[in-house]
């Protein structure tokens, strides 16, 4: 079952925690001195893998980051960067262009900028540059980086004062996380092991993931793009209460396709009393097409904990995905064409 699995990913998988738990020290290395005295911004420029770890920040201290932060992807800076901002550069790589050219027009700005890469060219530039850098571990695929991404940043802008209710102390979500990601290791795991009947259900059809904001918003992404790059997979997302305001009439499509899709509704256990009916509904209008839907809740106590679960059971699935379709889930053949094919222009 697991001979596709050429790089050993679901070893990544079973030690994601051990990026949690290690994420502190990681912070402490770089030694971080910035002046955040007159920051009224965050910018945070990212690609894939490394702009989803700013999408989360965004989401998950959605009521606690003390600034506005926008992440962008692409090319560019915007005009609003400058003196007043902190730009969080990241790149798993440090190579990633469209990065390498947006921090660039950011720094002439007058920006404080913080980096967060293993290597490559980012981190020489931050070096020449005496930026604050955060130097992560290399040797992953970015996508399987997310703890080094997410949580060295976490304790930065925790020190730095921008987030409220900040805590070092991440020992019961380390713990949290390595037992879930036990729980999914089959067949090795006792009884039900629900990312591998996920995927076995998801196999041969296209996943529709819906969330809801803010706090799941950017996990929906996160099982499209993971299903699309380790499931080699399309995969399609959208987030509530948006969705029902355009893509629910999507649902009133009366042909064949109809039958290709399967959907996915992530859920708390506790949500806002409109969102929960807004769900319910949603899910009425869906199941009158003949689709059939699923729902994957939340589990643990804080936010942290829900969201990575719901992180950690994606990545799973999308790995399970993969070896149903006897992919590796480790290539992006598709991506290093691009890559090698934009180099030579």
């Amino acid at each position: 079952m697991y001979s596709v699995d050429k790089a050993g990913i679901n070893k990544i998988l079973l030690s994601f925690h051990k990026q949690i738990e290690e994420s502190e020290g990681l912070y402490k290395a770089a030694d971080i001195h910035l002046d955040m005295k007159n920051i009224t911004n965050i910018l945070y420029l990212g690609m894939g893998g490394s702009a989803i770890a700013g999408d989360l920040m965004k989401d998950v201290f959605f009521d606690q980051l003390k600034v506005p932060m926008t992440v962008v992807r692409g090319y560019h800076a915007p005009a609003f960067c400058g003196k007043n901002t902190l730009v969080v550069v990241s790149s798993y790589s440090g190579n990633t262009e469209e990065t390498l050219s947006a921090v660039e027009q950011a720094a002439q700005s007058g920006a404080q900028v913080l980096a967060v890469t293993s290597g490559g060219k980012l981190a020489e530039t931050a070096q020449a540059n005496k930026w604050a850098l955060i130097t992560i571990p290399p040797g992953l695929p970015p996508r399987q980086a997310l703890g080094y991404l997410f949580f060295p940043l976490y304790h930065a802008l925790g020190n730095l004062g921008l987030i409220d209710s900040y805590s070092a102390n991440l020992k019961s979500l380390v713990r949290f996380i390595s037992d879930l990601a036990k729980r999914n290791k089959y067949p090795q795991a006792k009884g039900h092991v629900l990312s591998y009947d996920l995927a076995r259900v998801i196999r041969n059809k296209v996943p529709i993931i819906y969330s809801t904001a803010p706090y799941l918003q950017t996990v929906s992404r996160r099982w499209q793009n993971q299903m699309q790059e380790n499931g080699k997979s399309m995969a399609f997302s959208n987030v509530l209460p948006e969705m029902n305001h355009n893509e629910i009439v999507g649902w009133e499509q009366d042909t064949k396709a109809m039958s290709e899709f399967v959907v996915i509704f992530m859920e708390n256990e506790d949500p806002h009393p409109r969102i929960k009916k807004r769900i319910e509904l949603s899910k009425k209008i869906i199941k009158k097409r003949g689709v059939k839907v699923i729902e994957v809740y939340t589990a643990g106590k804080s936010i942290l904990e829900k969201v990575f679960s719901l992180i950690v059971l994606g990545d799973w699935v999308s790995y399970y995905l993969a070896l149903g379709y006897k992919k590796d889930p480790n290539e992006i053949k598709n991506i290093d064409f691009l890559k090698k094919e934009m180099a030579r222009l």
